[in-house]
């Protein structure tokens, strides 16, 4: 059978607690946020960076394209022009243009800005006048953004060019209000001549390459930012709230654990026994009172168990009463039973539990009580009418001696004479046993030997049981050597219980006398194969003047139940008609009787 598990059904709390998951959003929202807007920000710096590159490219390949052109083919405006008409044919490129350092557009890819003034020049900053120095800005057009890429435009290598600023030009030219940076003192400079179209003076390369075409990609990559960030603040959030709810399962878990425990130790030590039937009254646990109890757990309740459930398959609830069991080697066994149900879904039971405990000692108790109550009544009535008695049982005995005496050449007169005699002394021994039973029993308790007293008591029944030819079995396992009790009243129990077993049994039975160790006491059993006790007569056989046999006194375990007590001790019996009668004797230990 196996041990009892209690299933517990408790109202668990949530295994994340709202707090804790806001508290998740309001620490990785922010986190999420801001990674998204830094991967958004260093997508836009690496397009611009892409077309920062682009445009540096186109316009170093255009200049340098120029300076081979007019240096050794002394190229013109119109071949300026030209080549800047076809490199704006290129995938990207808005437009490509030339100025003066008055913003008057020398050459352009659409060849009507030919002339005119670059209308975002008053837009423009200070432009570096280093020829390897780049700007560049992001211009808003009507055909949609571009990225403006300027440089100070230097057509021939400066090696060849001989001087070409004085010692007070400034390192850069701000544009605007057409006129030329000032000069040393805040004096105006006059424009300087030119070198065919491009001379000496300062000019100005822009290129302008066309976003219109990532707009579309960067709205993907934004877009791929946002669900990347998404899945990513998802991944994180789930993570966090797994390892709280991991947590907190196991938190619970070992609670629910702590639980089980509590309530199987609960369940397991309880002083009552307990089992668990299924509907169809399977037993399917029990604790272990209720092993104790009924011995054997069997795997189907008995019929009374059976009875008591099916009351509750429809209504529910709980049903008391008393159970008699019917053990075949132990006797009739009463408990006192609780039932319940254990209800399920729509009014259905799912199974029973039992709760019951042991009514037999406490019957034994009852009767024994009542069996002492008896002996003491009687006892009290004994001793008065002994007295009375034994006194004329003199006088008929010491007549009817000396008739015998007197008639003793009348054998008819001589053998009523005897009879009286033997009638007057069982008699005397009857009134001797009342008298022994009524007054108070004195005990003289020693120290003695267990084995020399089992040899004794059976040496006083030697020559009976020889004359019956009764086979003798003795078995002493106990590890004690002595035990302190009163010898002579031992061997008067068990004198009595000898003779017991010898009218009980015919020729070649056997007599048993085992002695063991039972936790702190010890016990004497004493069996044989005789013809056994009814049923109906155990429960009578300590009463005094109660006995089956013609010739008995009916107060021999009765003196022996008494004897047993004044001892400390216990006696009880376990008898099966023609299979025989054990009783067992259990003794204290070595503790001093007081």
């Amino acid at each position: 059978m196996n041990r009892f598990k209690l299933n517990i059904t408790r109202k668990m709390p949530g295994l994340v607690p709202p707090l804790v998951m806001v508290g998740v959003l309001v620490v990785l929202l922010p986190v999420f946020i801001l990674m998204t807007l830094d991967r958004v920000k260093k997508q836009d710096e690496f397009i611009r960076e892409r077309f920062f590159i682009t445009g540096t490219s186109l316009i170093r390949t255009f200049e340098a394209g120029t300076r081979i052109g007019m240096g050794s083919m002394q190229w013109g405006a119109e071949r300026i022009q030209s080549m800047l008409e076809e490199t704006a044919g290129q995938p990207d490129v808005a437009y490509i243009m030339i100025t003066d350092a008055m913003g008057k557009i020398i050459a352009h890819s659409d060849a009507a800005m030919v002339g005119k003034i670059y209308d975002r020049w008053a837009d423009l900053g200070l432009l570096p006048r280093d020829p390897h120095l780049i700007s560049s800005r992001s211009l808003n057009t009507p055909d949609g953004p571009v990225l403006e890429v300027a440089k100070h435009f230097v057509p021939f290598n400066p090696m060849f060019r001989g001087q070409r600023r004085g010692p007070g030009l400034e390192p850069g030219l701000r544009y605007g209000h057409g006129k030329m940076p000032p000069g040393p003192l805040g004096a105006e400079r006059p424009a300087r001549p030119a070198f065919g179209v491009f001379g000496q003076a300062d000019h100005y390369i822009f290129a302008g390459i066309s976003m219109t075409g990532v707009q579309a990609a960067q709205a993907r990559g934004f877009k791929n930012i946002v669900i990347k960030g998404l899945l990513f603040f998802v991944f994180c959030c789930s993570g966090i709230i797994a390892l709280f709810a991991l947590q907190a399962y196991r938190a619970a878990q070992s609670s629910l654990e702590q639980v089980k425990a509590f309530s199987d130790n609960v369940v397991q030590n309880m002083p009552s026994g307990l089992i668990t039937l299924d509907p169809k009254f399977n037993v399917t646990s029990a604790n272990r009172a209720a092993e104790k109890i009924l011995g054997e757990i069997p795997e189907k309740a008995c019929p009374q168990m059976a009875a008591m459930a099916a009351r509750l398959s429809g209504s529910g609830g709980a049903v008391s009463g008393e159970v008699a069991l019917n053990r075949k080697e132990n006797g009739d066994l009463r408990l006192d039973m609780t039932v319940s149900a254990i209800p399920a879904d729509e009014d259905q039971v799912q199974g029973f539990v039992l709760l019951f405990r042991d009514l037999t000692q406490i019957r034994d108790l009852k009767k024994q009580v009542e069996t002492n109550r008896h002996l003491a009544a009687i006892g009290k009535l004994a001793a008065g009418v002994a007295h009375e008695i034994r006194n004329p049982l003199s006088s008929i005995k010491g007549f009817a001696t000396y008739f015998a005496r007197q008639y003793e050449n009348e054998p008819g007169d001589v053998e009523i004479a005897k009879i009286m005699v033997q009638e007057v002394e069982r008699m005397d021994r009857s009134i001797t046993q009342l008298l022994e039973f009524a007054k108070p029993m004195a005990v003289e308790i020693k120290q003695i030997r267990i084995k020399p007293l089992i040899r004794h008591s059976l040496k006083l029944v030697a020559h009976d049981l020889g004359k019956k030819k009764i086979r003798v079995e003795t078995d002493i396992r106990t590890r004690r050597e002595t035990i302190h009790t009163d010898p002579e009243r031992i061997c008067q129990v068990l004198l009595n219980l000898y003779m017991n077993a010898l009218n009980a049994m015919d020729s070649n039975g056997i007599l048993e006398i085992g002695v063991a160790d039972a936790e702190d006491t010890l016990e004497i059993r004493v069996a044989d194969n005789g013809c056994g006790i009814q049923a109906k007569d155990l429960e009578k056989i300590f009463d005094p003047y109660f006995t089956t046999r013609a010739k008995g006194t009916g107060l021999g375990l009765s003196i022996v139940h008494r004897i047993v007590e004044n001892l400390k001790g216990e006696i009880r019996v376990e008898s099966q008609p023609s299979k025989g009668t054990v009783f067992y004797i259990t003794l204290p230990g070595n503790e001093t009787i007081e």
